[in-house]
This record gives structure tokens, sequence and C-alpha cells, in this order.
């Protein structure tokens, strides 16, 4: 048996200039598509520690992510394992800190325990990118940026690709 060797974590930073209570409620939002999430809503029985999640999209037809809620610390910090539905590498973690600044919310996306070289890491890393930047300008203009609205138009048009390994009825949430 080998060991796995785990990519170095990752931080992503951002000012946000809205109060924390803004940031942290638009991140743990469950009644609507998040467009800095690729249009996917957080699904979980409740957001709270030690309850599984998943996020969905497509009117909840597809699975992109699974995971666990490992940690809440409103509206200071989210911890959850991340799983990307369409790749079969394990679970990894992603953290997300939020510290109260003069000029706004400094917002943190850190993710940890991917496996060095695999499929999950470089989709991650440009997925972690797209959310910081996108969160920051939904938060601040109510709308996600040029680039992220063309995707996700174009992601409409491609649901009905969507492989079937991603349908929801494959990723019930009490798994």
């Amino acid at each position: 048996m080998t060991d796995k060797k785990y990519a170095d974590k990752q931080v992503y930073k951002v000012l946000i200039k809205a109060p924390i209570e803004t940031v942290w409620s638009e991140l743990v939002n469950t009644t609507s598509p998040r467009p800095f999430f690729w249009n996917s809503s957080w699904d979980s029985k409740a957001m709270a520690s030690g309850n599984a999640y998943r996020m969905v999209s497509n009117g909840g037809k597809t699975v992109a992510v699974i995971g666990e809620i490992l940690e809440m610390d409103p509206p200071h910090r989210l911890v959850h394992s991340f799983r990307l539905t369409s790749l079969d590498d394990p679970a990894s973690t992603v953290t997300y800190t939020l510290t109260e600044t003069s000029d706004g919310t400094e917002f943190c996306l850190i993710t940890e325990n991917i496996v060095a070289g695999s499929s999950s890491e470089k989709s991650m890393a440009d997925g972690s990118k797209f959310i910081v930047q996108n969160f920051k300008a939904y938060i601040e203009t109510g709308k996600v940026t040029f680039g992220a609205r063309m995707m996700l138009r174009m992601f409409s048009i491609m649901a009905p690709f969507t492989p079937k390994s991603m349908s929801a009825d494959k990723w019930p949430l009490d798994q």
C-alpha cells in the first residue's frame, strides 16, 4: 500500500465591502441557487455540524458536490468535507473564514487534504478562484462577473447533457 501525497493547503483571500453578517448569510443561504457556486444550492437537513449536505443544481436534478458539515461557528467559520460526484477522488476539506475589518469582511476559502496530482486538485483550484472572485462581486454588486454570467448561461444550455453519474437520484442526502 502506498501513502497518498497531499497537495499543499491553498488559501484564497479577498476583502468584501460588506458587514460580516451579510457575508455569512449569503455564504450559508439554502433558499436559492447561488451564482458563485455555479447556480447550486446547499441541500442539508440543517446547516449544522455533523450533518450531510449536497450541492444541487438544475432544479434539484443534479448533484455536483457531497460532504459533511464538520464545523460551524457563525458568522466566522464553516468547515466541510468536499467530494466532487463526477470524480472518484476522495473527499477533501474546505474551510471558509470570515473576519470583520474596518473596511468590511475578510473572506478566506482554504482547501486542504486534496490528493496531489488528482483531478480534484485542479478542479478545486480553478473553482476556488471562481468562488472567491464571484462571491465578492455578488455581495458588492448583486451579480457575479460578466465572465461568470456567460459561463452560467452555457451551463444552463448544457444541463441536458450532464453526466448521469451526477443525477440527484444517485446522491440522496441521507446516504
